[in-house]
């Protein structure tokens, strides 16, 4: 994950927020993954217009948790949703 990257949805892919975090539906398979991600990270981050960097700051003006641990906690989810296809990063530098 790099931090000048934004992240859009693979092809055939949808993601809507749930309580638990994200639900991620895909038409190629079809499949549905659950993501327990609860708000660290929404749908709208998705369109790829927010770098992961920005998300961050945000993320850690808004929470009480080390700038450290929130970073990390992303990394996972991206990295995961990545790893099964569902989503590509582009860095934008």
């Amino acid at each position: 994950m790099h931090l000048d990257s934004v992240y859009r949805l693979a092809e055939g892919v949808q993601v809507r927020n749930e309580v638990f975090g994200l639900l991620f539906y895909d038409y190629r398979g079809p499949r549905l993954y659950f993501v327990p991600s609860k708000n660290l990270i929404t749908d709208a981050f998705f369109e790829g217009r927010q770098r992961v960097a920005d998300l961050l700051d945000i993320l850690c003006a808004e929470m009480p948790w080390p700038r450290k641990w929130i970073q990390d906690q992303v990394e996972q989810v991206l990295e995961k949703l990545e790893r099964k296809g569902l989503i590509h990063g582009q860095s934008v530098c």
